[in-house]
């Protein structure tokens, strides 16, 4: 239990303890009106120790309280989000201030993917969850006519280590590093799909870690919680070309190089010329990786890097 109000007996004995250190309880009855029954409850929870009376280290006796704050905030903001989700999509209160739509089929999400992809202008942040359907064929920046603003938008994208495995969320990432400005992490699990485009719009399901109906979500407050949550598991997440302590020793600062170029689907000629190198030297030393993996394919080596290298 966190001390009592600002003005409390406890609160004050306490600060007393810190300022002046042990002190015997015969001094304290000008500080407090009943310093044995006050002292008494410091000692209770933690927050007083010793005799003479000395104070606990605050970080260490409010640590409890603190972390039982953190919790029951938490909680609390899940259980907001979940109620104002609710709350829109009931259709009851919704008005156009706030607008919030269901997407209850594949073919509704697609199109309005598609549409985002060809629109996006300044900022497109994505989290990529199992289980994994593609939504729209990837755009490619080299094959498409489409605006220099989606160019040039900035892209960051975290994807689950474990969905790595489907050969489609590799087509995607390979893609997604084509774009200028694509920045990509990986962490062990996502709370739920999610995609903010433009800091004006965003898709996630209704129910986290679903796939439909997916809600359309256009209301200012409600993005803003979005943001804050794409922005807190792309803080957590690792950069998909860092070094980590699993990490091979003699994986040296090259071989990381032509490996973040294989990942991103590059061929050997154009891994050796971004390199500097020739495409001996490419081939010969992605084949020690694979060696070092113990894999035999490039499909292979690519799967086995981004869930234990990267």
């Amino acid at each position: 239990m966190p001390l009592r109000g600002d003005d409390s007996d406890e609160l004050r004995l306490y600060e007393y303890l810190i300022d002046h250190g042990p002190t015997p309880v015969e001094d304290l009855r000008g500080v407090v009106d009943d310093p044995e029954q006050t002292l008494e409850w410091l000692r209770g929870r933690g927050f007083v120790i010793g005799q003479p009376a000395r104070a606990r280290r605050p970080r260490h006796a409010l640590s409890p309280a603190v972390s039982e704050a953190t919790h029951t905030l938490d909680r609390l903001k899940a259980l907001v989000h979940d109620l104002d989700t609710r709350y829109q999509v009931s259709g009851h209160y919704q008005d156009a201030a706030e607008p919030v739509s269901k997407l209850t089929s594949r073919e509704e999400v697609t199109q309005v993917f598609d549409a985002l992809q060809r629109t996006v202008r300044q900022d497109w942040m994505q989290l990529v969850t199992g289980p994994f359907f593609r939504l729209a064929e990837p755009l490619r920046p080299e094959r498409s006519v489409i605006p220099s603003t989606t160019l040039d938008c900035r892209r960051r994208v975290v994807y689950e280590r474990e969905v790595m495995e489907d050969p489609l969320v590799m087509e995607g990432l390979r893609n997604t590093l084509r774009w200028g400005g694509a920045q990509i992490r990986f962490t062990d699990q996502l709370p739920t799909k999610l995609l903010i485009v433009d800091n004006a719009v965003a898709m996630t399901p209704l129910e986290e870690r679903g796939s439909l109906p997916m809600l359309l979500i256009e209301a200012p407050s409600l993005i803003n919680g979005q943001i804050a949550r794409f922005e807190e598991e792309w803080e957590k997440a690792t950069p998909w070309n860092a070094d980590v302590s699993s990490a091979p020793p003699d994986l040296d600062e090259q071989d990381r190089k032509i490996l973040q170029q294989v990942v991103a689907g590059e061929t050997d000629k154009a891994i050796a010329r971004v390199c500097q190198s020739s495409m001996r030297t490419v081939g010969r030393r992605i084949a020690r990786m694979r060696q070092l993996a113990g894999v035999s394919t490039r499909t292979q080596l690519v799967h086995y890097a981004t869930k234990h290298w990267l």
